[in-house]
């Protein structure tokens, strides 16, 4: 489909056979916008008025684009440890598949905006959606934990672009007077591709020990390319936008990145003070990142622009965007984690998942029909308080708790997460267009590094504060457990017995009691540690709700004050 060249002579809003021929041939930088069509930035397309009926196509392919750019990394994130078992790797080798993925989603949103600069969109593209194809044909020819890796490192990479592709293409879907919620819908999008992902039936990607994963993965990214392929965006507008000294920025700034987001992602798997290279990682980091800051901020056009990112709305902006980021930690390593302690598959959790793909979709819909500019911070602040709620109701849970229990609490947490993504992202591009979008590079690096470092500090500050807590609660109940109680007596007599039928040594009975009872022990130590982490991450919410209410309030006493004088 796209803009065939005798459509576009129809429209009289463009330049009739001249703009047909400058679409035909991809002339970007020579094709002349009426205005109010003009391209926002350079590397992004034009808006002219479309049909009814392309505005659908439109609609349709950012919905495809957004989703399956992220689906594949999270059908590996739902299906963790079914992948670590089939593929006989421990805990630790598994952990570093999601934390390519998020290293290299975080690092490369600077340089793809000013490759689509310089090379236009539809380059953009078609490279990188054809970097990842070949990768998985490859690792389906060479399997193993570094070709694991190198795929979900590409796909981080493809995914950043795509999340990008996605909000092209949802503008082109919306009039001018609706772009906010286009932007709020192409933003929000691959937020669902995780609830997507644990409704997959597990058998169905088990295929020739998980290769039905990769060609799933593989099916996704060559529908993606021949989409795009069809369905083609505007003409844009090209720029000189690299410069020789960006490589080295560049280098340092990835380099940084990837030990710091490798020692965080693997800090809680492999423990932090148990192996050297995390803290050399944590280290080493800080240098680079230090150099880096330097260059950066003595540079007439730099790659990232410090100066102005550490302005006080930024940095305020960065850690409420980090922290609605950690706290959906409370699903994903929180919930799902302990119901899988209970022995549930995700085949056993599929009401509970279809529960939180509905809440997802509702929160992506009422952001996209309540934003504007003047709501965005209540609408980030709604969202935390929903989590507060949400983690607080679950802070009631018990050994016994299953999916009818958490079928209020997971819904309000996936609409809280795709409630806060479009504003936040708004917010920080409205003060980039203020600025004449010169910083655009610098506002997708920051935002890509929130949702990144929001998403391996969460999950590492919940497996942390869960390995300390499930020692406390350990620790607190074996006090409690002397044989010489005579209710734990008459517990590990009771437990013992169960064993008569298909053991007569009495000696054997006993020691299986004790195990049974250890075991009985330890799992509630477990159910007390995830009842701790809620409560912290209810805390956390409560305290980010807090602090942003206050800012607004002083924000529009500010605003009060002005109208006064």
């Amino acid at each position: 489909m796209g803009f065939p060249p005798s459509e576009l002579s129809k429209d009289k809003e463009w330049s009739g056979v001249r703009a047909a021929r400058q679409h035909f041939y991809h002339d970007d930088e020579s094709f002349d916008y009426p205005d109010g069509q003009k391209p926002a930035l350079p590397g992004s397309p034009g808006f002219p008025d479309h049909p009814v009926g392309r505005r659908a196509m439109y609609g349709f392919t950012a919905v495809i684009i957004g989703v399956t750019g992220a689906l594949g990394n999270a059908i590996v994130a739902a299906n963790l440890p079914y992948i670590q078992g089939s593929l006989g790797l421990d805990l630790s080798e598994v952990a570093w598949l999601p934390a390519a993925y998020l290293v290299t989603n975080a690092i490369t949103g600077c340089v793809l905006v000013k490759y689509r600069q310089e090379f236009g969109v539809r380059s953009f593209c078609m490279v990188f959606l054809t970097l990842q194809a070949v990768l998985i044909t490859a690792h389906l020819i060479v399997s193993g934990l570094a070709g694991a890796i190198l795929v979900r490192a590409a796909s981080g990479i493809s995914a950043s672009a795509l999340t990008t592709l996605g909000v092209f293409y949802m503008m082109q879907a919306f009039p001018a007077a609706h772009r906010l919620r286009a932007v709020c819908l192409g933003v929000g999008t691959p937020q669902l591709s995780l609830p997507l992902a644990w409704l997959v039936p597990k058998d169905f990607l088990a295929l020739g020990n998980w290769n039905g994963l990769y060609l799933f993965e593989l099916g996704l990214s060559l529908a993606a390319l021949g989409i795009v392929s069809i369905v083609r965006l505007p003409p844009g507008v090209r720029s000189k936008a690299f410069e020789p000294l960006d490589a080295l920025s560049f280098a340092l700034y990835a380099v940084g990145f990837i030990m710091f987001g490798s020692a965080m992602g693997l800090g809680s798997y492999l423990w932090w003070t148990n192996v050297a290279w995390i803290g050399w990682f944590f280290a080493a980091c800080l240098p680079c990142f230090a150099l880096f800051f330097f260059i950066e901020s003595r540079r007439k056009k730099p790659l990232i622009d410090v100066k102005w990112l550490s302005a006080g709305t930024f940095v305020r902006w960065a850690l409420i965007a980090v922290l609605c980021r950690s706290v959906q930690s409370e699903q994903t390593i929180g919930i799902l984690t302990m119901l899988r302690d209970f022995g549930l598959t995700n085949d056993d959790i599929r009401p509970l998942t279809g529960a939180i793909l509905v809440g997802a979709v509702l929160g992506l819909v009422v952001a996209a029909l309540v934003v504007a500019p003047s709501r965005l911070p209540f609408m980030v602040l709604g969202a935390l308080v929903l989590v507060a709620l949400a983690t607080y109701l679950d802070t009631g849970s018990s050994i016994s708790t299953r999916v009818p229990q958490l079928l209020v609490s997971q819904p309000l947490i996936a609409f809280a997460g795709t409630l806060f993504i479009g504003p936040v992202f708004i917010f920080g591009l409205g003060r980039v267009l203020a600025d004449g979008g010169v910083r655009m590079t610098s506002f997708i690096a920051l935002f890509n590094v929130t949702q990144s470092v929001g998403t391996l500090t969460g999950n590492a500050f919940t497996q942390t504060y869960l390995f300390h807590a499930q020692q406390y609660h350990l620790g607190a109940y074996a006090a409690q457990a002397a044989r010489s109680d005579p209710d734990v007596a008459a517990l590990l007599s009771t437990l013992a017995a169960r064993y008569a039928p298909v053991i007569a040594d009495p000696t054997m009975r006993s020691a299986e009691g004790v195990a049974a009872l250890s075991q009985q022990v330890t799992q509630d130590a477990r159910v007390a540690a995830y009842v701790d982490v809620f409560t912290a991450i209810s805390l956390a919410a409560s305290a980010g709700a807090l602090a942003l209410l206050a800012f607004i309030a002083v924000s529009l006493f500010k605003q009060y004050r002005s109208k006064l004088s």
